[in-house]
């Protein structure tokens, strides 16, 4: 009789699926990790209200009055550095400066052999003199250097208002931008315009006056210095001496004047403020000079606006991503935060056009933000608006 015989079946295996789910558990894990990263990353963008290319526009100009004779560039042309822009005719200059050179050699000559009392009190005449003359030319320079500053600064708000306003031009005008955009627009190059004129006429007085405190205080230290001479040595100059100095001024050589006015930097010829046979002033800007090359990276930076709740979460050296309304794309960083302001006019007029859900702030703060060198060579130019975007969040600089 047999007997049954137990046979023992193997363990079923994982099916063929499991096995593959099993296997791509750490990829899926993997992906889920960098969606979070990304996720964490995405809410750190911090988004500006608007945002305005700025920069230094250089105010090309001459150091004497003059005649211009040839304007060798166009608006929109670049120019290398050193290279000429304007000529002006300085031989009217050239020839007063001949004149104050003959009239300075004139002044030293002394007239007659004084005596050693009148000499004392001539000396301590001049020297009084030039003490009160220092004090004075002092002021005189600090106001000169705060009225050109004013004129500078001054220029380049009409320059960035006259730019927003040909912006809106190339666009399409009132008709495509809205007509209290444009009105906004306008008003704001008037402003600019007639405050540009003040300050620069405000300059030209200051200038002048301490011109001429200049030029006393130099004839007065001559004088101080002649006198002292005189008592010191004690003697008197020969009955020849103004003869002696007229003939010595004029075999000197005279210094040459260059009427060329060249370009102090590589740059686009941004606009031209004078033309062929007008009379420009001392220091008046003849052209204006947008910087090039590898100085723009240097010369421009984006005055970006932001809510007071997001400029919280700013800080110095973070990266942002830059988007202008031309279509240019860059990099920057944060430099730092200004005291909070109203928007200027030409964002309130964009942003009035916009549907807002809410109530906007009174204050919005500005935020400064350098560009990066992706900056180098692209076609840049103060007043270009766009947005900007700060990622508070990266896992590296």
């Amino acid at each position: 009789m047999s007997e049954p015989i137990f046979l023992q079946m193997p363990a079923p295996g994982l099916k063929k699926r499991g096995r593959l789910l099993l296997r791509l558990l750490p990829l899926w894990a993997l992906a889920g990790l960098l969606a979070c990263v990304w996720w964490w990353m995405a809410a750190g963008r911090v988004s500006s209200s608007w945002a305005m290319l700025d920069g230094m526009v250089y105010a090309v100009s001459s150091e004497f009055p003059a005649r211009v004779e040839a304007l060798n560039v166009r608006e929109g042309e670049n120019v290398a550095r050193g290279q000429v822009l304007v000529r002006l005719d300085a031989r009217e200059y050239a020839r007063h400066a001949a004149e104050a050179q003959r009239e300075a050699a004139l002044l030293r000559a002394v007239p007659g052999p004084p005596s050693i009392e009148e000499s004392a009190a001539r000396l301590k005449q001049a020297q009084d003199a030039e003490q009160d003359m220092v004090s004075r030319m002092a002021i005189a320079r600090h106001a000169e250097e705060r009225k050109r500053k004013e004129r500078e600064e001054r220029v380049a708000e009409h320059v960035r208002a006259q730019l927003a306003l040909r912006s809106l031009d190339s666009q399409g005008g009132e008709h495509a931008v809205g007509r209290a955009r444009y009105a906004a627009a306008r008003q704001a190059e008037a402003r600019a315009r007639a405050a540009k004129e003040s300050a620069e006429a405000d300059f030209e007085q200051t200038s002048l006056v301490r011109a001429a405190m200049d030029q006393e205080l130099a004839r007065v230290r001559e004088e101080t210095l002649r006198y002292k001479q005189m008592a010191s040595r004690n003697r008197y100059a020969r009955p020849q001496y103004v003869a002696d100095a007229l003939r010595t001024a004029a075999a000197a050589p005279q210094a040459a004047v260059d009427g060329n006015i060249y370009a102090p930097q590589q740059g686009r010829i941004l606009r031209n403020l004078v033309a062929p046979g007008q009379t420009v002033r001392k220091g008046e800007p003849m052209l204006l000079l947008l910087p090039q090359g590898g100085e723009a990276q240097k010369t421009f930076w984006l005055l970006a606006y932001f809510t007071p709740d997001a400029a919280e979460a700013l800080k110095p050296e973070q990266p942002c991503a830059i988007t202008l309304n031309s279509g240019e794309v860059l990099t920057g960083r944060v430099f730092d935060k200004l005291e909070p302001q109203p928007l200027p006019a030409a964002a309130q007029a964009a942003m009035a056009g916009e549907k807002e859900t809410g109530a906007a702030p009174a204050l919005f703060v500005p935020v400064r933000v350098t560009l990066g060198s992706d900056a180098n060579g692209k076609q840049l130019a103060p007043g270009m608006e766009g947005a900007c975007v700060v990622k508070t969040r990266t896992l590296w600089n």
